[in-house]
């Protein structure tokens, strides 16, 4: 066998074992489209390290099975890959770009709760009741105008109403408080609004004492999120008071100006 076919033939042999070991290299391996199901490429993904293994559920969770051009992509959540390889480095990538939001994220919290602490000091708030109320019972309840009152239907309990308790912790009397109410779920992004407290010098609250207000809207149905909120485990929601101002008898004023 001559010198040139010799070589040609550990040509060939070289350029199929590079062939064999790409088409069995898992980093190769196309995503499914459209599905976040990873049933159909598991002996793959069983292939890879358990990092990039979690890296891959992780990236195919986010994304849905969605793969986007990347001239449609957003650039903080590009969902462009379309093999493992590619959902390993944009995962990678969000995970710093995550981190980096939840860093600067936590700042804020932090300077939000720093400024609230005085008010915090000073009146509590928290949830008495929830209750589902018809618009009948809940025009009883609370004063409203006539026209809403001749605008309500039915005697069905359709409306989420959160009864609030507000407690002057001070040696002052309070004449004026404002601030949210909402209900922080381990499940979710966004906290779910309970109430947006707003009273005046009619609803003054001793020192030590108390007031409670109810909180509803009378055109809204409940929503998912509020019969998920009135029927979850205990653990699930945190209920975080974010006053805004409260004033005092004496004229004196607090505010976080945030």
């Amino acid at each position: 066998m001559s010198f040139v076919r010799i070589v040609g033939v550990i040509g060939a042999i070289v350029l199929l074992a590079f062939l064999f070991h790409r088409s069995r290299d898992p980093l190769r391996t196309s995503l499914p489209f459209g599905s976040a199901d990873l049933s159909l490429v598991a002996p793959a993904l069983q292939r890879l390290d358990a990092s990039d293994r979690a890296l891959v559920e992780a990236y195919v969770k986010r994304s849905n099975g969605d793969v986007l051009l990347p001239s449609m992509a957003d650039p903080e959540q590009p969902f462009t890959a379309r093999t493992f390889g590619e959902a390993i480095a944009l995962e990678k990538t969000w995970d710093i770009t995550r981190d980096t939001q939840t860093a600067l994220a936590m700042k804020g919290i932090d300077a939000l709760n720093e400024a609230m602490a005085p008010l915090r000091a000073v009146v509590q708030a928290d949830v008495q009741h929830i209750d589902m109320m018809s618009p009948r019972q809940l025009a009883g309840a609370i004063e409203l105008t006539r026209d809403i009152k001749s605008a309500l239907p039915g005697n069905q309990p359709t409306i989420f109403v959160v009864t609030v308790s507000l407690h002057n912790l001070g040696s002052e009397a309070i004449v004026g408080v404002t601030g949210a109410l909402e209900a922080r779920d381990r499940d979710a992004t966004l906290p779910l609004d309970l109430c947006w407290v707003d009273i005046g010098p009619q609803d003054r609250i001793d020192p030590a004492g108390r007031t409670e207000i109810r909180c509803a809207d009378p055109h809204r149905y409940v929503s998912e999120e509020q019969r998920a909120f009135m029927h979850a485990p205990h653990d699930r929601y945190t209920v975080v008071w974010k006053p805004k101002t409260v004033s005092f008898e004496d004229g004196t004023r607090l505010a976080t100006n945030l």
